[in-house]
């Protein structure tokens, strides 16, 4: 049987979805040759690749988001008071930050409304020290480059920087300055590194998962924002599936429409992607074994 490179998307706490569907390809010993990730998917896919036993990772990151010591991390506390709003979207985010004390006025004078440090303390926690090197299957992250306009995947050096950049909402935390490069998260032009994972190992079967909301229909926009915020996610979605049309293998775990920042019934998402992988498994190895 030929190795898997898996893609990894973004999505919030929904990438504690990829734990679970990553469990049921250790289940069914389906090999990995290498792991690109992307925001939450750069989160997830570092610490499997530095420690793949996905069962444990699942509860190791509940407990840690559960924990009084991410309640005390300045960003936990966003999250959970994000979580209570009913909007969505970067602008929404924006939107509800403001009414949190964190002024959009800042913008233009400064990179973000999240000062430099908030992001670095969550990405640490929960993957701690460590670099590419010391990862036990090859680990990429793709983030964007503000200054020439393109993707850029990393795969050398520490994890810390490179996952804090892929993880860096633009306007709400500061561009990671990595070596002549203004780098941020990818997610709005590439939200599933679909291309990076095949880059990475041209031989091997490349395996999506995407935990995103769907685009759903809505009612007619009434202000302006309203009218950005819905062409921002119109675009985002369309991008997404042209990216995700080149993977072999598209798997989709059901996570509804759950906020980015929804800390409730976290073991659920590690559920639903464990029930997406099983489904999608008689797939995989059916396309594994007729192209190989």
């Amino acid at each position: 049987m030929t190795s898997i490179s898996v893609a990894l998307g973004g999505g919030g706490t929904r990438g504690l979805a990829h734990l679970g569907a990553l469990q049921v390809l250790e289940e069914e010993g389906i090999p990995v040759s290498h792991v690109s990730g992307i925001s939450a998917g750069a989160i997830t896919g570092a610490r499997w690749c530095l420690d793949p036993n996905a069962s444990i990772l699942a509860l190791r990151a509940i407990e840690l988001l559960s924990s009084p010591e991410f309640r005390r991390l300045r960003i936990g506390g966003m999250m959970l008071a994000a979580a209570n709003e009913e909007r969505t979207g970067l602008l929404e985010t924006l939107r509800s930050l403001v009414r949190r004390g964190l002024h959009i006025t800042h913008l233009a004078r400064r990179h973000s409304v999240v000062e430099e440090g908030v992001l670095e303390e969550l990405v640490n926690l929960l993957v701690g020290e460590g670099s590419f090197s010391d990862c036990r299957i090859p680990f990429q992250v793709v983030a964007l480059d503000l200054k020439e306009a393109r993707l850029v995947t990393i795969r050398d050096g520490n994890l810390l920087p490179a996952i804090t950049a892929s993880c860096a909402l633009p306007g709400i935390f500061p561009p990671v300055e990595m070596e002549e490069m203004q780098l941020i998260d990818a997610g709005a032009v590439s939200s599933v590194p679909v291309a990076a994972a095949r880059a990475a190992d041209p031989e091997a079967f490349v395996l999506a998962i995407d935990p995103s909301r769907r685009l759903v229909p809505s009612e007619a926009k009434k202000s302006g924002m309203e009218v950005i915020q819905r062409v921002a996610g119109i675009a985002r979605n369309w991008l997404t599936e042209q990216e995700l049309a080149s993977a072999d293998l598209v798997v989709r775990p059901r996570v509804g429409q759950r906020l980015w920042s929804d800390m409730s019934n976290l073991t659920s998402l590690v559920e639903a992607g464990r029930v997406a992988m099983q489904e999608a498994m008689p797939r995989l190895l059916e396309s594994l074994e007729e192209r190989f």
